[in-house]
């Protein structure tokens, strides 16, 4: 029962108990732990008037990852698929409330982020302990101890808004997410579940920024 639970339910990322802060942001003093359905670590400018900016510069998406990171092993041309991935998933949920622009302006906000640590899953050993008792056994009790399950590919995120004109930051987010055992979700490519976290931070950034603008 509890093998068929977990093959039928939603492919949503988990959300991992720890996160590292990679050096991207320049300042991390401001950020606190998110509240339940956020980010780990999260800012909001409560002086910012988010309904303001109706124009996104969005700077080249960045890999900043350690040198001991397994995404630091990566080929060249993997890391930069993952780059182009992320950067198109956050255009294609954003536009459709902004307008992309390359100068800065008063109303315009510049967004900077960056893929700061990940792995890919392993396809044939999380496909068995997601359908074979034993192995879903073991993997119950590793997602117990660790929050994350067997074999699942992980992916780390920081991101921050700032105003493009003075450079006043509006907010900031750093979040790691890690795929869930689910016959729904991206587990049968490499990259899936990677792929699954960016498409899930790119969504909670285009809800959140709508909700702030409408305060």
């Amino acid at each position: 029962m509890a093998g068929f639970i977990l093959m039928a339910g939603c492919s949503t990322p988990v959300q991992e108990r720890k996160v590292s802060k990679s050096g991207f942001l320049k300042n991390y003093s401001q950020l606190k732990s998110g509240k339940d359905g956020e980010v780990q670590l999260l800012y909001i400018n409560p002086r910012a008037n988010f309904a303001k900016y109706q124009k996104v510069m969005l700077e080249p998406v960045q890999m900043r990852v350690k040198e001991d990171s397994k995404l630091a092993k990566v080929p060249k041309a993997e890391k930069k698929e993952l780059v182009n991935y992320l950067a198109t998933t956050l255009r294609e949920q954003l536009k459709s409330d902004y307008i992309f622009v390359s100068k800065p302006g008063p109303d315009v906000m510049r967004l900077r982020v960056a893929i700061t640590d990940g792995k890919k899953g392993k396809v044939v050993m999380n496909t068995v302990s997601t359908i074979i008792p034993i192995s879903l056994a073991v993997d119950l009790v590793k997602y117990a101890a660790t929050g994350t399950h067997m074999a699942v590919g992980e992916a780390s995120i920081e991101a921050e808004g700032l105003n493009s004109a003075s450079g006043v930051r509006l907010f900031a987010a750093v979040d790691a997410r890690s795929g869930r055992k689910s016959l729904m979700s991206g587990n049968f490519t490499k990259w899936g579940d990677v792929e699954d976290a960016y498409n899930y931070c790119a969504k909670q950034l285009h809800i959140r920024l709508a909700e702030l603008s409408t305060k």
